[in-house]
């Protein structure tokens, strides 16, 4: 879970800086994945200690 932490945190800045849109919008997707995987990974967490 931290890398994946870490690799939105080098996205998210590499999104800041980028003047092209067009990637800036492949950063985006690669952003939203990222928050999914991070968000499934915190709900299996969770119910492997129900």
């Amino acid at each position: 879970m931290v890398f994946i932490k870490n690799e939105l945190n080098y996205l998210l800045e590499d999104y800041r800086n980028c003047e092209n849109s067009s990637i800036k919008e492949l950063i985006l997707q690669d952003i939203n994945l990222l928050k999914e995987a991070l968000a499934i990974l915190q709900q299996n967490e969770q119910d492997s200690y129900l």
